[in-house]
């Protein structure tokens, strides 16, 4: 539920009230506006005393109930959009950020020569796989800390922030210690022990939309992470499991205006697995831009044919400022 005090309400009454408030079974979460201030207050409502009793109290304005299950992400508890850092840089609240690499980093020469055609363009936040989820056992899992030390060595050289992605709880805390924003892909999405240990880091989280997950589900999601102590969160669509073929998946542009309209944080668009094939990622990323979307998460690689995975869908990144100058006129629209 949601606690509106009165406009102007001083401080040590904030207190008093988030004091009640957790008298009553809550964890009172506060954020102050201009005028006014509200308090989340999470927790099942079903198991704790009801909240109306406080709407008696003189610095209380109204208690509001918050229907849906992701409280802490939605726009009742936080009208205005939120922006994340990673590194030094801002995505959301009109900061939009592309955030390119290959999708599995392979050797330190290659990452090197992919990190400097990207940097070439004012791209200023890498991706890249030190650890790779596999539908097959036998394709190329990752370099492990190997590729973490790579991504390392990439950030000292060329001051970029680094995303890269979580795949078990072994290595959750070897990873923070590199990347600037820990990924969550869509294999993980639902896996909810895991959302648990990665909140628990202090990390900024870019959390992909699970391959089948509604957009209840994939924002409670986001609510797992936020009620055991992430920061702040990324959303990522990338694409969902539909009847069709021409695609990998099926980019649900939808879904990033049902999202942007229903949660506080910024929203981004992977056009790369959703394509699955590279004259179809500018398409896509055209059509996220439209959509309203925060940033894009985009594939490349200096040698594609030659890439360990996801061969098909990578962009050249000799040739990645042919992409970045496409997107240049729209995004300068959008955002103007």
């Amino acid at each position: 539920m949601i606690i509106v005090l009165r406009p102007h309400t001083p401080d040590h009454k904030i207190k008093e009230v988030a004091e009640l408030t957790k008298n009553l079974g809550y964890d009172p979460r506060i954020i102050k506006g201009i005028e006014h201030t509200v308090i989340a207050a999470v927790g099942d409502e079903l198991t704790h005393l009801s909240l109306e009793s406080l709407k008696n109290h003189p610095f209380i304005q109204n208690v509001l109930p918050i229907q849906k299950p992701y409280k802490l992400a939605s726009r009742e508890y936080h009208a205005e959009s939120s922006k994340v850092k990673i590194g030094q840089y801002y995505i959301g609240a009109g900061h939009f950020q592309v955030i390119a690499g290959p999708c599995a980093v392979e050797s330190y020469e290659q990452m090197k020569q992919a990190t400097k055609d990207i940097v070439a363009t004012g791209v200023k936040i890498i991706r890249g796989g030190a650890y790779k989820p596999r539908t097959s056992p036998y394709a190329f899992q990752g370099l492990g800390s190997e590729g973490l030390d790579i991504l390392q060595a990439m950030k000292d050289e060329f001051k970029v922030a680094v995303v890269t992605e979580i795949v078990g709880v072994s290595h959750v805390d070897k990873t923070a210690e590199v990347a600037d924003c820990l990924q969550i892909g869509a294999r993980n999405c639902q896996n909810y022990h895991l959302l648990e240990v990665v909140a628990k880091v202090g990390k900024p989280v870019l959390l992909k939309r699970g391959m089948a997950t509604t957009v209840s589900e994939w924002l409670s999601a986001a609510e797992y992470l936020l009620v055991n102590g992430c920061p702040s969160i990324i959303l990522c669509e990338r694409g969902i499991r539909t009847f069709e073929t021409a695609t990998r998946s099926t980019l649900d542009v939808g879904a990033v205006a049902v999202a942007k309209q229903e949660t506080h944080y910024p929203v981004i668009v992977d056009p790369s697995h959703a394509a699955g094939k590279v004259s179809l990622v500018l398409p896509l990323a055209k059509a996220a831009i439209g959509a309203g979307v925060d940033g894009l998460i985009v594939e490349t690689h200096p040698d594609p044919v030659n890439a360990s995975s996801d061969a098909a869908q990578q962009i050249a990144s000799g040739k990645f400022s042919e992409f970045m100058d496409s997107l240049r006129p729209l995004i300068e629209v959008c955002y103007k």
